[in-house]
């Protein structure tokens, strides 16, 4: 029985070490908030047509999901001095969540040294409502 209650206590003690660090971990996107159950957060990707170009180099027109648009949770709940619990503090923002790099070759003629130029182009493939300050990721190059 001793070593039955000791175990319980040992992980009682690994459990609330724990704990904290998983109540710090990255929260999920927040959809809907208590004092405005009737409005939702939202974000995604729009197409744009982007021009790109170089000095000495014909532009190129193409089509891309360049733009992230949205509308995002963000709040802060004042706090008290001496500080008696953390500050509740979120901030979420519509960012491309996934994106990849595709090459795009600009002709450049009557350069007959560089006849040519290839852009990297970061073409947006998922946005989302995400903590602000958050890196997207990157894929590979098509």
């Amino acid at each position: 029985c001793r070593i039955l209650a000791e175990l319980a206590m040992m992980l009682w003690l690994v459990v609330g070490a724990l704990f904290p660090a998983l109540l710090l971990a990255a929260p999920p996107p927040i959809n809907k908030l208590a004092l405005f159950p009737d409005k939702s957060a939202w974000c995604e990707a729009k197409n744009i047509t982007q021009i790109v170009g170089h000095s000495g180099c014909e532009s190129k027109s193409i089509q891309n999901r360049q733009a992230c648009l949205g509308q995002c949770f963000s709040y802060s709940v004042p706090n008290t001095f001496p500080q008696s619990t953390e500050s509740l503090v979120h901030c979420d923002s519509c960012m491309p969540a996934q994106s990849m790099w595709e090459i795009v070759t600009l002709d450049c003629p009557g350069n007959d040294e560089i006849p040519r130029v290839d852009k990297l182009v970061e073409k947006i493939l998922h946005c989302s409502c995400q903590a602000c300050g958050q890196e997207p990721s990157h894929e590979g190059a098509l």
